[in-house]
């Protein structure tokens, strides 16, 4: 099983997990929320791998996601590898190197190691310039 898919089942739990406390009142509806954009955006991973396709493509939803779409053209585009690529999520979306060490688990110098190697792939130097980047409309 690749490691996007081991995400998206990681995900999925813990969405199945958040349901139950949501109903009965002990969550609140961000942390339901929270859970739900977590299994999209790992299952969208899983279909832009196998299909080139956004997952919310194949179920006609509208949902905005620019940053997500670029993110992924970024890892195709500038050949980063699978766990490149999850780092690369997390430093999109604002995350910093323990969070994200955290969540990949492996340790923080890996997570270290694979940002220098995406900035330098990416010929940027800050993560003002990966925001930048993201910003871009001639990547989609």
């Amino acid at each position: 099983m690749e490691p996007d898919e081991l995400l998206a089942l990681e995900a999925s739990a813990k969405l199945y997990q958040t349901i139950p406390d949501y109903l009965l009142e002990k969550k609140k509806k961000s942390s339901l929320e929270l859970a739900l954009l977590e299994l999209i955006d790992a299952l969208d991973v899983v279909e832009y791998r196998r299909s080139k396709e956004s997952f919310l493509q194949s179920i006609q939803y509208e949902i905005p996601y620019h940053r997500k779409r670029m993110v992924l053209k970024i890892v195709e585009k500038y050949g980063l590898t699978t766990q490149e690529g999850h780092v690369l999520r997390y430093l999109a979306n604002g995350r910093d190197v323990p969070y994200i060490a955290d969540k990949l688990v492996v340790s923080t110098n890996t997570v270290k190691t694979h940002k220098y190697s995406i900035y330098r792939k990416l010929g940027i130097h800050s993560s003002q310039q990966l925001e930048e980047l993201l910003s871009r409309k001639d990547l989609v």
